[in-house]
């Protein structure tokens, strides 16, 4: 099955997909915005639940792209994996040699989201975006052992 998910489905679908996953939860991340004061349906509906889920004990494990001190994409990227340290999700730094630019979720080792999306206001709200679900064993399973090699190169 494939999913496609325009921006007003994006955040719901992965929000159920998190609340969904019963073991892990692995993420590949550009850029990831933290609003600690936003409402309801908004992206903070997905960092609060990550949290919980974090915090409950799953396999949370996050690469987020690493920009260099001083830049803007690095103070966003650096509150988000503050907010996420603290609520038990593993966070490293996707930069080994090259800039991390892919935007991917893996749920349970059995669902995949890739796409355009990053998680903000402006990726979610703004621009015009497209990401997919995809629960085909296969590529499931390409994305997996991507990301298990990505996660032993980075920091």
């Amino acid at each position: 099955m494939i999913k496609v998910l325009m921006n007003p489905e994006f955040l719901p679908e992965v929000v159920k997909q998190v609340r969904d996953a019963e073991k892990s939860i692995w993420v590949a991340m550009f850029e990831w915005s933290w609003y600690p004061g936003q409402h309801t349906g908004t992206v903070q509906d997905l960092n609060r639940e990550l949290a919980i889920r974090g915090r409950a004990g799953l396999d949370i494990r996050v690469m987020l792209h690493n920009e260099a001190i001083g830049r803007h994409l690095h103070r966003i990227n650096r509150k988000t994996a503050s907010h996420l340290t603290q609520n038990k999700v593993k966070v490293k730094w996707g930069n080994s040699g090259k800039p991390l630019h892919a935007k991917a979720w893996i749920f349970d080792q059995a669902r995949v989201i890739i796409g355009s999306h990053n998680i903000s206001v402006r990726s979610t709200r703004t621009n015009i975006e497209v990401s997919a679900l995809c629960d085909d064993n296969d590529e499931v399973s390409k994305m997996v052992v991507w990301f298990e090699a990505m996660w032993d190169k980075v920091k």
